[in-house]
């Protein structure tokens, strides 16, 4: 048997490291690299989604200024320096990841890899990122919230309701959610997230304030929710099929 391309190694209390290597070893070594980063981005996505959790590169985004220090005003002897402000985030307390979390992971890893549409992985990934970049005293929640909603609007659009917009957003979404779960809080509680879209995230005439990570965090959960429902139903059906139980 053929070696894995991918191996999962060092695994310690809050972080592993996943190594692979490109499929096509025969192409250059930056295609290669990229080709690996797709994979790795669709393996994070799928973790997330799998244990509705809290999965992100080990590294934080490097956006720091970088200044220019002299010893005086005429800028004797120079050097660059990057102006690091440490995130003030607190994270709840971490839960085991269990093999039913690994197994959800690897139905909905095994979709997102064949997946051809940017809207959905690029959001996802762009709200994790943009949810730990921190510019001195900035952050970026207000756009990861964005991302995060973008790509919920875009998955039932296009994946629960088969349509390619929204005519009326709310209703819709509900509408969408509540093809998946019965739960009349979970459609309510949609509501709140779709009020901060609207006076937060769509329109800057409205009197502007900070967007929570906890409010990011929500957002995100639906669209773990509503992706791992979608996926892991997509996934059993397809297995279904092959094995002949779908006959």
């Amino acid at each position: 048997m053929d070696e894995a391309n991918m191996r999962i190694r060092e695994v310690r209390e809050r972080d592993f490291l996943l190594s692979m290597k490109s499929v096509d070893e025969s192409v250059s070594e930056p295609v290669q690299v990229h080709d690996c980063h797709r994979v790795i981005s669709a393996l994070l996505i799928a973790l997330n989604v799998g244990a509705i959790g809290m999965f992100y590169w080990a590294d934080d985004p490097w956006v720091h200024p970088v200044l220019t220090v002299a010893d005086d005003l005429e800028g004797n002897n120079p050097r660059s320096t990057a102006l690091v402000v440490s995130s003030d985030t607190a994270y709840e307390e971490r839960t085991l990841l269990t093999n039913r979390h690994v197994g959800d992971a690897a139905l909905i890893f095994g979709i997102l890899a064949r997946e051809r549409s940017p809207v959905l992985t690029g959001e996802y990934s762009r709200g994790l990122l943009l949810l730990r970049m921190n510019f001195a005293e900035l952050n970026f929640r207000r756009e990861a919230f964005m991302c995060f909603y973008r790509a919920l609007e875009h998955f039932i659009a296009v994946r629960i309701l088969k349509v390619k917009r929204l005519s009326k957003e709310l209703r819709d979404l509900q509408r969408g959610l509540s093809t998946l779960t019965s739960d009349p809080t979970l459609v309510d509680e949609l509501r709140e997230v779709y009020a901060i879209r609207s006076s937060q995230g769509a329109h800057s005439q409205s009197a502007q304030r900070e967007i929570t990570f906890d409010e990011v965090l929500k957002t995100k959960v639906f669209l773990d929710f509503v992706m791992h429902k979608e996926f892991k139903a997509e996934a059993n059906r397809a297995m279904a099929e092959r094995t002949g139980l779908g006959k």
